[in-house]
């Protein structure tokens, strides 16, 4: 049981985590994306090659630091590696599950877990955990992998819910209240504690495959000084995130 790989990698698509030093300290490994066109909120094919690309050359998949929410596509990416049945739990605000078919050839922020459930057969099943925003798909053949837990009470909820003992965890900051994180997203209410606990008891009771994290403040330059509490809020979030895993 636990986290297979202790490494903490840093995805440095938006050079955000120069703004949190102590996170950045915690780092294995930084790989740059910041240069490849066409990724901020959607990837293109090519785009998407590129950064697999450079992610194949990575030490291990333990934990990884994505950037501000518009690459979480990127998820679909490290889920698109895993050769063994899985769960994905995904603690975010929104479903992140709207099909692109309006946007033919790009992967989307919005649609990248919609992807996932219709194109990797090792994905059993998706529980989002904290959603109040956006749609599902309305497949029925996908319909049985999908559990919703907008509101969670005890961790128990969570584990009861999960097929699979090889699970990968996905968490967006935009799901937690705004005493805890801030983002460029409209916010859920989870409390961090509350993330804490579930993610004790995931680590404690199944075979977590990987992390990611994304969800950070993203600010022009000039204006980091405005914003230096937000940041603050965040780089403690993730710091707890990753005491809670390792």
């Amino acid at each position: 049981m636990g986290l297979l790989h202790h490494d903490v990698t840093v995805l440095n698509f938006d050079h955000l985590y120069m703004q949190q030093p102590q996170l950045a300290d915690r780092a294995d490994e930084w790989i740059e994306l910041s240069n490849i066109p066409s990724t901020n909120l959607f990837c293109t094919q090519e785009a998407l090659a590129e950064i697999r690309r450079r992610l194949s050359a990575r030490k291990a998949n333990g934990i990884t630091y994505i950037g501000s929410g518009n690459y979480h596509y990127v998820s679909y990416a490290f889920l698109s590696e895993i050769d063994r049945p899985f769960s994905l739990v995904l603690f975010d605000n929104h479903t992140d599950a709207k099909r692109s078919d309006n946007l033919p050839g790009l992967l989307t922020c919005g649609s990248w877990v919609a992807e996932a459930l219709t194109r990797l057969p090792q994905l059993q099943q998706v529980v989002w955990v904290g959603v109040h925003t956006g749609s599902l798909p309305d497949n029925p053949s996908i319909r049985s992998k999908m559990v919703w837990l907008p509101d969670l009470e005890h961790p128990e909820q969570l584990l009861s819910s999960l097929v699979a003992n090889d699970i990968y965890i996905s968490i967006d900051k935009d799901v937690l209240d705004e005493a805890d994180a801030v983002t460029n997203w409209d916010q859920g209410k989870m409390r961090l504690k509350q993330l804490i606990m579930a993610l004790h008891s995931l680590v404690e009771n199944k075979n977590i495959i990987g992390i990611d994290v994304c969800g950070e403040l993203r600010v022009p330059p000039a204006d980091v000084w405005r914003y230096s509490e937000g940041i603050r809020l965040n780089e403690q979030a993730n710091l707890a995130i990753l005491e809670a895993v390792l």
